[in-house]
Formats: structure tokens, sequence, C-alpha cells
């Protein structure tokens, strides 16, 4: 096993030193005598083999080498903090962590707003989000979120975000040169493009039967699109630079040229939430709530 030869309190002390100006001036801020700072800081640099501070007249410079370790020290401050921070949480039932589970259909915008209203107040509660094609509320543990279009009829949800779906294909694609309504005989004679699994059965079946492509993720479909591969339907929040550039056009179709969806923000059990939980569920409630009522 690892034995350092520096202490923490070494470390603590050479950073006084050096954003304090001074030994002296360090020594009054630590409420300790000066020899000692000197000390400590001596025995550090021995106990390293590399000159960390300089003293010039009455002020202690950093050395180039000193410039480095001076960085590396400061990290290394931050994560005895949170390491003392998430003791002390973890002693007051701060959860460690949260699983948020969200769907590929989730418009991203107003979830990153509310993370980042957490993240000052997560006390080094860490956030693991787990983007899915499909979200199985039957999968989640107790504490979990998932923001997701499968709403079970047993379930309510915070109504999120109504995702509108649109198909489409490349500019250079034969669908895009026809003319009036694409009738659905002529659309089963082309590929389709859906992720795998499917999202949802209004959206992402095969409008011919099983035999169209299959892509694990938005971003696959869009490239193969552009290729002029086949036709998807997509959220139209994927793809606003495409249709912005003519790259993708929409399709009108006889069976409609429009699908709509609705997201959900689901917990299985609200009664059972941790302190960091809840206060994530806040940050999402407000702000879905606010937007939503404006």
């Amino acid at each position: 096993m690892f034995r350092p030869k520096s202490t923490f309190e070494q470390w603590r002390i050479f950073q006084a030193v050096v954003d304090c100006g001074g030994y002296a001036q360090a020594a009054e801020a630590l409420n300790k005598s000066q020899s000692s700072l000197n000390h400590a800081v001596a025995k550090l640099q021995q106990s390293l083999g590399v000159p960390l501070l300089e003293v010039r007249g009455r002020k202690a410079v950093l050395t180039p080498a000193g410039e480095i370790f001076l960085k590396r020290a400061r990290q290394l401050s931050q994560q005895v903090e949170e390491l003392e921070n998430l003791a002390n949480n973890l002693e007051r039932q701060w959860e460690p962590q949260i699983n948020l589970y969200v769907s590929v259909l989730q418009p991203r915008e107003r979830l990153y707003r509310a993370l980042a209203n957490f993240y000052p107040r997560s006390r080094g509660c860490r956030v693991n989000l787990h983007e899915r094609i499909h979200c199985h509320f039957n999968a989640l543990q107790v504490g979990d979120l998932m923001l997701s279009e499968h709403l079970p009829q047993d379930r309510t949800g915070l109504p999120l975000d109504e995702v509108c779906l649109l198909p489409l294909c490349s500019a250079e694609h034969p669908l895009a040169a026809l003319t009036g309504a694409v009738s659905t005989e002529e659309l089963a004679s082309h590929n389709q493009i859906s992720l795998h699994p499917p999202i949802h059965r209004s959206v992402d079946w095969n409008d011919a039967d099983d035999t169209g492509w299959k892509a694990t993720h938005y971003h696959e479909a869009i490239a193969m699109l552009k290729l002029g591969l086949g036709y998807a339907w997509l959220p139209r929040h994927l793809v606003q630079e495409e249709l912005a550039s003519g790259a993708l056009v929409p399709l009108d179709l006889e069976s409609g040229n429009e699908r709509h969806l609705y997201t959900y923000l689901l917990t299985p059990s609200a009664d059972t939430l941790g302190p960091a939980t809840e206060l994530l569920l806040r940050c999402l409630r407000n702000e879905y709530q606010t937007d939503n009522d404006k």
C-alpha cells in the first residue's frame, strides 16, 4: 500500500503561504507560529525533493515547480472538502447519488436548467443521467426518477413536454420529388428508418411491415436520412438545423404530417425519496411548471 511522504496539513500550509503572500501573513491567518509554518513547508519540500517556494525579502514566491504543485494541491483540498461534506451528508441521510432515466425523445433544455439549479445545492450528490430508448417504469428502484413518454395506467406523472414528430427524408430522396400527398401504398414501398427497440407504436412501426432499417440512436437515423437511405419520423426539436438548411425536408402524407407524444416525470414512490432526490424533484417541477404556466 502506498504510504505518502507528505501530509494534508503541509499542503494546506503551503497554499496559505502562497495565498497570503508570505509566512508571517499566513501564520496570522492560520493562528500558528511562523516557525511552525517554515518547518512544515521545509519538510514538504524535503520529502518531495523539489523546491516549491523562494523567499524574496518578506515575500514567498512560487518556483516553476511550485506553480504546478499548487494547482494540484488546490484540487486535493477540494477533494478532501468534498469527502468530508459527503460523510456529513450521509450521516444526515443525504443520498450519495441519484439515477435519472431520460427518454431519447425528451427535449433537454429545461432539464439541463433544472440540473444547473440543483448543482449548487447538491452537497456532492452525483446525478447519473441514463438516456434510454425505452424507460421501463417497473425497473425503477426507490429513489430513481424518470422522464418518459410511457405513463403507466395506474400512475400519475407531472406533464413535461409535448413532442412533435415529423416524417422526413433527404431533399434528394425520391419521396421529396413527389407532388401532392404521399399515399400509404407509396410510402410503404420505401425504406423506413426507426429506432430499435421502438419508442412507441404510433410513431415507430414500419408503415409497411417490419423490413425497415433500425438505429439505436436518433443521430444515427439522422445521418442515414441525410444520405438518402430512407425516411423516418423524427422529433422536430432534434432536426431544427437540418430543416433550416434544407438537408432534410418534411413529407406531405395522406395519413397526416405530424404525430404527437407527451412526456412525464415519474418516480416509484414520492413518499420514500431522500432529501437530495426531493430537492432535484423540486428543481424539475419548478422549471417545468414555471414554463408551462407562461
